[in-house]
């Protein structure tokens, strides 16, 4: 985890990025029933892949090209492989390679959806997602909480579970009960 605050495609670090994503993760997990440890875990390291992609591709500027974005992509697979090799974290293995699957089977590695896909990886993905737009990265600047909640409700049913995102906005909107995102 050490590395991963030196490796960047934000404009905050991969390691804050990731601490908020586990944040996130253990209040939701915890809001529905599951382990919040293995939550905060699994998102803690749920892009530590990255630290097996080169610098150009992660600190790019602009839009990935094909090329580029297949090498981004494998970060899924690399993280799994740490995980697996690494002793004490073999229970979160799959759910870091299973991070970028989308609801409706279009995400990676492997195309799962809907309920094939593990919640916490759906948890994970709203999380992982409204952090990044709420974050300013080389390549865009920050939305703010509102536009990421439209966002996220406009990619609900095809990226990220409906269930889950009903849950995210109405525990973090203004009208909502209480708030799984910290106050930056």
């Amino acid at each position: 985890v050490g590395r991963m605050k030196f490796r960047s495609s934000y404009g905050q670090n991969l390691l804050q990025h990731s601490r908020e994503v586990a944040n996130l993760c253990a209040t939701m997990a915890s809001e529905l029933g599951l382990n919040a440890k293995v939550a905060k875990r699994a998102g803690l390291l749920h892009d530590i892949g990255k630290i097996g992609i080169p610098d150009g591709i992660l600190k790019y500027q602009g839009p990935l090209n094909e090329t580029q974005w297949e090498e981004m992509k494998r970060h899924t697979e690399v993280g799994y492989r740490i995980a697996l090799a690494t002793p004490g974290l073999k229970k979160v293995a799959n759910y870091i390679l299973s991070h970028h699957e989308h609801y409706d089977g279009s995400g990676y590695p492997k195309g799962l959806s809907g309920d094939k896909i593990p919640l916490l990886n759906r948890i994970m993905s709203v999380a992982d997602s409204f952090d990044a737009m709420t974050n300013d990265r080389v390549y865009k600047k920050a939305m703010s909480k509102e536009e990421a909640f439209l966002e996220l409700k406009n990619c609900s049913g095809s990226q990220f579970d409906p269930k889950i995102v009903d849950l995210f906005i109405s525990e973090n909107s203004d009208l909502g009960g209480g708030s799984f995102i910290s106050n930056k």
